[in-house]
C-alpha cells in the first residue's frame, strides 16, 4: 500500500488528516501530516519530512500532498524525492479523500487526483442557480406539451 504525507503551512495538514479520519476512521495506516510552523526552520521541517517518508513507506512508495506551489514546504520535498515518491500541490479535501478511497481499490491514479482537486471547486451559488433555471425550464416544457 502506498504511503501519503499531507504537508503544509500550518495546521492545515492536521486538519486533512483529522478530516479524512471523519470517514475513513482514526489511525489510518501509512498516512502522516507534517507541518511547517511559524517558528521553523526550514531544515527542521526537511528532516521531519524524511522521517515521515520512512515511517508511512513499505516499499510500495509514497504520494505527498502539498499545500502550495513553491511553498517552502513543497520545495523541502524536492530534497526527498526520488522514482517511488511524487508529489502533488494544491492539496484540497476531495482529492484527498479520492485518494484513501483509491488506495482502498489497490490502484491511485495522480491524473484521477488532479482532476478530482480541480472539479472539487465549485461556486456553490452559481450551480444552485442553473439548477433552479433547470427546474423551471422543465416545468415550462411541460406544462407546453400537457396544453
Amino acid at each position: 500500500m502506498k504511503g501519503i504525507l499531507l504537508i503544509s503551512h500550518g495546521p492545515l495538514a492536521e486538519g486533512m488528516l483529522k478530516t479524512a479520519e471523519i470517514f475513513f476512521g482514526e489511525n489510518i495506516p501509512q498516512m502522516k501530516a507534517v507541518v511547517l510552523n511559524t517558528q521553523d526552520d526550514p531544515e527542521d521541517f526537511r528532516g521531519r519530512l524524511q522521517e515521515a517518508v520512512k515511517e508511512v513507506d513499505t516499499g510500495e512508495g509514497v504520494l505527498v500532498f502539498a499545500d502550495l506551489l513553491g511553498g517552502t514546504p513543497c520545495n523541502q520535498s524536492a530534497f526527498v524525492l526520488n522514482e517511488q515518491i511524487t508529489v502533488l500541490t494544491g492539496m484540497n479535501l476531495p482529492m484527498v479523500m479520492e485518494c484513501l478511497g483509491l488506495r482502498m481499490g489497490g490502484e491511485i491514479s495522480t491524473d484521477t487526483l488532479e482532476e478530482t482537486a480541480k472539479t472539487g471547486i465549485v461556486n456553490f451559488n452559481k450551480m444552485l442557480e442553473e439548477k433552479k433555471k433547470a427546474g423551471r425550464s422543465r416545468r415550462r416544457s411541460k406544462e407546453e406539451t400537457a396544453e
